[in-house]
């Protein structure tokens, strides 16, 4: 077996052996669509070839989801605290940037929006480098025509008749060769006047939409000066500010009778809670984590010491004992991922979370990650491990699951 060609290289001694319909039946593993076309039913197909399968088609959030059914439940609530860690930390790590939350970091992104959308200054340049446009042109068309008072009636006339002629030498120009024709011909087609009439249309009305665009940056620039705009724009600001105060009166719920909302330290003790059965799998560490997932109300972190509470230990009731069902940890164990990849924050996204999730699953799947007596993460030693031995007998338990080589004697 391969994945990238980094793991998968030793076998995987903390799955339980039974294969993936097993695993439907008994744990309650329901493959989707897509899935059940790579794991066809009828087939006794192990869990570690249907990693290898729904890997090698890329599946790695669906690989992740048979693993947490597949794996021994007290190694996937090890493998589950880590990914825990690795997303907080990831979140911890970002928050550290800049001290804001993910929500007070979306907020000031919307605010910086806002102002970006509301800023006219950029506009109001146009309007005025537009506005000295035109004056120039008023002042240049005055000036011409004070120069045209000194000239007589009969000079003005011969200047008109000298514009009206190079216009009409610059039109004939634009004319395909001919169109008018000879002056002592028959008159020209009527093809030939519709499209000089075309054309005439059409300077006009390039005339007639620049008198109308420059209404309308005239109209646009004194109506953002006008006393009722501004009063609306003021009003469509002040929404946003109405709204969040409306959210908060409402949201979160305060009716009477509901829990109060767990606290960090109700979050931290859950976490511990689950930790320290990993170390010591008692009924009573069982109980504790149970206690503390109740006092968390919800989120992975309730979660994660349910499923340290579902992996060992059974519910008693009054008429006696009731063995958690075995679907209970692998569930727990799948949920606690699924809210981690959906925690808000950090530099890891979804789909990368998931990916990590994946690698850490590996690690803990083959023994070589494993814990020390104070909870903490040790990797066993990767040299000289004969990887293509299926023989357990090399290595030695430690105070987690992991294995060493031990010498041949």
């Amino acid at each position: 077996m391969s994945w990238d060609g980094k793991q998968f290289g030793r076998p995987l001694v903390m799955l339980l052996r039974d294969d993936v319909q097993t695993l439907c039946k008994v744990r309650g593993y329901k493959p989707g669509e897509e899935e059940k076309l790579l794991l066809p039913e009828g087939r006794s197909l192990s869990s570690e070839l249907a990693l290898s399968l729904l890997l090698h088609h890329g599946k790695q959030e669906e690989a992740v989801n048979l693993l947490s059914y597949a794996i021994v439940p007290r190694v996937g609530v090890w493998w589950a605290y880590l990914c825990y860690r690795l997303v907080t930390e990831d979140i911890e790590r970002d928050k550290a940037k800049d001290g804001l939350t993910p929500p007070e970091r979306f907020k000031k992104q919307q605010k910086q929006l806002l102002d970006q959308l509301s800023d006219t200054s950029d506009i109001e340049a146009m309007i005025e480098e537009r506005k000295k446009a035109m004056e120039a042109q008023v002042k240049e068309l005055e000036q011409l025509a004070r120069e045209q008072n000194y000239l007589n009636p009969v000079d003005r006339m011969k200047l008109k008749l000298a514009c009206i002629q190079r216009e009409f030498a610059e039109f004939e120009q634009s004319l395909p060769p001919g169109s008018l024709g000879k002056p002592d011909a028959p008159i020209a087609m009527e093809a030939t006047l519709d499209d000089i009439l075309q054309q005439a249309s059409e300077d006009l009305n390039g005339y007639v939409e620049k008198i109308q665009f420059d209404q309308r940056v005239k109209e646009g620039a004194s109506r953002m000066n006008d006393p009722i705009f501004q009063a609306i724009q003021q009003k469509t600001q002040a929404i946003e500010p109405e709204i969040d105060k409306v959210m908060k009166k409402y949201f979160p719920l305060k009716m009477k009778g509901l829990p109060p909302k767990p606290s960090a330290a109700d979050k931290t003790r859950a976490v511990e809670a689950a930790l320290r059965w990993i170390l010591v799998p008692s009924d009573d560490n069982g109980k504790l984590a149970c206690e503390a997932a109740i006092a968390a109300q919800d989120g992975p972190e309730s979660l994660l010491a349910y499923s340290a509470f579902w992996s060992s230990t059974n519910l008693k009731t009054e008429t006696g004992i009731a063995p958690t069902n075995i679907g209970l940890p692998p569930l727990g164990i799948s949920k606690t991922l699924l809210q981690l990849a959906l925690m808000e924050g950090g530099e890891l996204d979804y789909d990368k979370r998931y990916e990590e999730f994946l690698r850490l699953g590996i690690e803990c799947a083959d023994g070589t990650c494993t814990w020390d007596e104070y909870g903490k993460p040790v990797h066993a030693a990767q040299e000289g491990i004969k990887k293509t031995s299926p023989d357990d007998s090399v290595f030695q338990s430690r105070f987690g699951f992991g294995r060493n080589e031990q010498p041949h004697t």
